[in-house]
């Protein structure tokens, strides 16, 4: 009976296993339909060194790291915006945006909403701007407080485990 169990869960494992790698396969074929697309195999495309990749090997902290991650989402997603009138590749996009969708937001669709249209608003409006710099400080506000002072290190107590006496 014991062996039944672990022979059903390792089974579960492996399917779920092949079926990520099965994601993970699709995934990378559309992004190849979207390079093909965009002649993005070309060696010029190397020139200049990489757009994205060295700044996020910059940034450890996954705090930090979103928030680089939140500005490359937003540029692939103008980037989906500028080509949907393509529909040799809008299969592709779909696909890669969903992905986008369910690692990015957590498959969270007001996150998502919200994220969209931050991206979407208009920065050359005028009255958008007034708008934005009368929100500043409420935002600056909601914003983590700047910490100037490094963590010390609590100092042990040298007597720590010893008896002091008169």
């Amino acid at each position: 009976m014991k062996y039944a169990s672990y022979f059903l869960a390792l089974q579960l494992c492996i399917i779920l296993g092949s079926s990520g790698c099965y994601g993970q396969g699709t995934l990378l074929s559309e992004v190849q339909k979207l390079k093909e697309y965009l002649n993005a195999t070309d060696s010029s495309v190397a020139n200049g060194g990489p757009l994205f990749l060295n700044i996020l090997e910059k940034w450890k902290e996954e705090s930090d790291k979103k928030i680089i991650q939140s500005q490359i989402v937003s540029f692939y997603f103008k980037i989906f915006e500028n080509l949907k009138d393509h529909q040799s590749i809008n299969k592709s996009m779909g696909l890669i945006k969903e992905d986008l969708f369910v690692r990015f937001f957590n498959s969270s669709q007001s996150k998502r909403d919200d994220f969209l249209t931050l991206i979407k608003t208009p920065v050359n409006d005028r009255a958008i701007q007034r708008k934005a710099v009368s929100e500043l400080f409420k935002v600056l506000e909601d914003l983590p407080p700047r910490s100037n002072q490094k963590k010390r290190k609590r100092r042990q107590n040298v007597f720590r485990g010893r008896k002091v006496s008169d």
